[in-house]
């Protein structure tokens, strides 16, 4: 099965990674005008790379470009009999289908950065009818670089691009924080990062075995009256709650703006 990539960038780069650790065999092409970018891919993964995309066949074209760059790179894309696969956050099958000249077999996905590591949520959809047709291909794909989720509307890819897609962003924001201010506090950088990533690591893997009970956990680790209780305390009176869901409610909506 062939497929080419439109655009090179980190995403492709993780996808096209995780495809070639894979069970499966693909015929891999990346097309990327970007002369470092396209050396880059050569040099790392050894497969091949062009600058455009006229009188390119393919059985699966994944769209990886920027959503300002998606209906350009689209003007040369004229197979209808190919599966389009876009990862580009916001824009709809709907506009999608026009920029490819009517194509209808086209499915989206919601993946984030963690797909260096396998560790990427994949949020996807596509119409019933396509899903029938393609579902075990889409599937194949991206289980190569994490957990897949089929969205029953459309609606929630957008939804799903606030909390996974741009995820990882908040996590790695708090990470740094916690960081610097153990920093301020007194505590060498150096060890700030060993509390800080054992921490992490152990409360991910508490949480994930516990996701129901996630109050339940605040409280075996808040004492009355002790350190833990002061600082949630402070992050309620700061409002910390609506902080996040102000953050995840403007993502949201600037996915929605992305399709207008």
């Amino acid at each position: 099965m062939k497929i080419t990539f439109i655009g090179g960038g980190n995403m492709a780069q993780a996808i096209i990674s995780g495809l070639l650790a894979s069970k499966n065999t693909y015929d891999l092409e990346v097309i990327e005008p970007n002369n470092q970018t396209a050396e880059l891919i050569r040099n790392n993964l050894k497969i091949h790379v062009q600058a455009d995309s006229k009188d390119i066949s393919s059985d699966i074209f994944i769209l990886a470009t920027k959503p300002k760059d998606i209906e350009p790179a689209c003007k040369d894309l004229n197979d209808k009999k190919s599966l389009y696969i876009s990862i580009a956050a916001g824009i709809s099958t709907k506009k999608l289908s026009r920029y490819l000249k009517g194509a209808e077999k086209i499915v989206r996905v919601m993946p984030n950065l963690c797909a260096f590591q396998a560790k990427s949520m994949n949020a996807i959809y596509a119409s019933r009818l396509i899903r029938a047709s393609c579902e075990k291909e889409v599937d194949n794909i991206f289980e190569s670089i994490g957990l897949n989720l089929w969205m029953q509307e459309e609606s929630h890819i957008n939804l799903a691009t606030a909390i996974s897609g741009s995820g990882p962003a908040y996590i790695f924001l708090f990470i740094n924080e916690l960081i610097n201010s153990a920093i301020k506090i007194g505590i060498p950088k150096a060890e700030a990062k060993i509390l800080i990533q054992q921490t992490l690591e152990g409360s991910v893997s508490l949480a994930n075995k516990n996701i129901d009970n996630l109050n339940e956990l605040i409280k075996n680790v808040s004492s009355k009256g002790g350190t833990t209780e002061a600082a949630i305390n402070s992050l309620h009176e700061d409002q910390f709650g609506k902080i996040i869901f102000s953050a995840i409610s403007k993502a949201a909506n600037r996915a929605w703006e992305l399709d207008q």
